[in-house]
């Protein structure tokens, strides 16, 4: 009897060393992919928020044209600016108390925008301004 070498032979050694190549290659594809699936989650789920967020902003200024469109806003603007009076509305205009007024002394005048002009206040006193006054521009 002969005994027969139990060795494979080249083609099998081969064949395992292709097979095991091609294993190896699909997992690396697979986890690729699984890789990009992530990937393209995270995206999603950023532009989603992001949509949630352009919404919110979206709503919110409709809101706003829709206030700022309204007749009752109208009406404010016009009689804030334009004095406007609707038929039946009497104006009441509170006067203020001239003697408190005229015990603050105040060395500047009030600009368009009123706060405190100090163009007309010397170096000095717009030092003292700076050093002393909380906020210059009351």
């Amino acid at each position: 009897m002969q005994i027969k070498n139990e060795q494979p032979s080249n083609f099998t050694n081969i064949l395992i060393i292709g097979l095991i190549l091609v294993s190896v290659y699909l997992l690396y594809s697979l986890t690729l992919a699984f890789y990009k699936s992530h990937q393209i989650d995270v995206y999603i789920a950023n532009f989603e928020d992001e949509n949630k967020r352009i919404e919110a902003e979206n709503k919110k200024l409709i809101e706003e044209f829709d206030y700022v469109t309204s007749e009752a806003y109208i009406d404010k603007i016009l009689k804030q600016d334009k004095g406007l009076i609707n038929p039946g509305e009497e104006i009441i205009v509170i006067a203020s108390n001239s003697a408190a007024t005229e015990n603050k002394e105040s060395v500047f005048d009030l600009d368009k925008f009123g706060q405190k002009d100090l163009s007309k206040l010397t170096n000095l006193q717009k030092w003292k301004i700076f050093i002393f006054d909380e906020n210059p521009l009351r």
